[in-house]
């Protein structure tokens, strides 16, 4: 069944939530990016042959760049995405107690040191997304290649933060904390972002970094989706996956023609007539 109009089967739309789902689970509680990879392998194959696994709004954004899905079907799978992740979070807080809520208190936030690690880390996966659905290789090479390209992405992205947090490290005696000491590494996925927390305050980031005891508080973290975490993940995919495109020769090329049916039919018609002509020439002598 597909919803009409549209060229969408409901059933992708199921299975990027699910994929969502369980990707966002295992980023929010096991945080462990070795297993959050591995996780993305099994989701690909899983339910790669069904929706394409893209269980993030970074990738839909950079597949639709290079014209590889159509603009209709970008916000209804970035719909699937964030449901998926809140759901995730849900099921999250009832395991922690049943605190249940978010907070956007940082959402207007825009660090460029976060930002760039961001954009940095997500072109990466995006890179090697691309060049996963350009091969044509086994759906579990596919898998392999996807997983390990986000684990190499979180790798850059939280080894550039994690620098930044130890050089913040060397200079506690300033009043104002830099952003980057509350958060803990890159997420390279505004779904898993939008789940995901920062460190509970600056107070307790700065007292963390002193080697002091912060306070207990009863004030929920901020959640993670920020412009950093958005516009940062949405452009290094769309840079990504155009990267590829250019280095494999396959960019789409802005000046060239677009050819309709008819045009096409035209060639093809043409072609056939010249064939004939030089057979009806050979026939002659």
């Amino acid at each position: 069944m597909k919803a009409k109009n549209l060229n969408l089967q409901p059933t992708a739309l199921l299975a990027e939530l699910v994929g969502t789902f369980i990707l966002a689970t295992v980023a929010i509680t096991v945080a462990n990016p070795i297993i959050v990879g591995f996780a993305l392998v099994v989701i690909v194959l899983a339910i790669g042959s069904v929706s394409g696994a893209h269980v993030n709004p970074a990738i839909t954004f950079g597949l639709w760049s290079v014209k590889k899905l159509e603009g209709v079907k970008v916000p209804f799978y970035w719909a699937m995405q964030l449901a998926g992740a809140l759901l995730a979070l849900l099921v999250s807080q009832f395991y922690q107690g049943g605190n249940y809520g978010i907070s956007f208190a940082s959402f207007g936030s825009l660090d460029g040191k976060i930002f760039l690690a961001e954009l940095l880390g997500t072109a990466v996966f995006a890179f090697a997304v691309a060049a996963a659905c350009q091969r044509n290789v086994v759906d579990s090479a596919k898998a392999l290649l996807t997983g390990l390209a986000l684990l190499t992405g979180l790798a850059v992205g939280g080894g550039l933060l994690g620098q930044a947090v130890q050089n913040a490290s060397t200079s506690t005696t300033t009043k104002e904390t830099p952003r980057v000491t509350l958060v803990d590494g890159a997420v390279l996925n505004p779904a898993i972002a939008l789940a995901a927390t920062e460190k509970a305050d600056q107070q307790s980031a700065v007292q963390s970094l002193a080697g002091q005891t912060a306070p207990e508080s009863n004030k929920k973290a901020a959640s993670r989706l920020t412009w950093e975490t958005l516009l940062g993940a949405l452009l290094g995919g769309a840079i990504g996956m155009n990267l590829f495109m250019l280095v494999a020769g396959e960019a789409v090329n802005p000046f060239k023609k677009k050819e309709t049916v008819v045009t096409k039919v035209t060639a093809v018609v043409k072609k056939g007539k010249k064939e004939v002509k030089k057979v009806a020439k050979k026939a002659k002598k």
